[in-house]
């Protein structure tokens, strides 16, 4: 069960998981495009996301500049679950 004081994650961060579980697997610039969110609150989510294991970064082989962020595998079940005990409070 996600406990909201005990692992509290921003805002954003909640809307970050939501689209990267509609979505896929996104760059860091698809995701501030179409969320339209600052540069700065979109790395301080990934970086959140990250250290949680809830999402994981692959090598964009098309350009090697950028990397892809998506769920982890493992943590689909626990991201639906945060998911939707925000929604149903909200």
């Amino acid at each position: 069960m996600y406990n909201q004081n005990e692992q509290k994650l921003p805002g954003n961060a909640i809307i970050m998981l939501r689209f990267l579980h509609d979505q896929g697997r996104k760059t860091q610039k698809e995701i501030i495009q179409t969320l339209n969110l600052p540069i700065r609150s979109v790395r301080y989510c990934i970086r959140r996301l990250m250290e949680r294991g809830l999402i994981v970064k692959y090598p964009n082989l098309k350009d090697m500049r950028s990397v892809f962020y998506q769920l982890a595998a493992d943590k689909i079940h626990e991201v639906e679950q945060i998911i939707s005990e925000i929604e149903e409070t909200a």
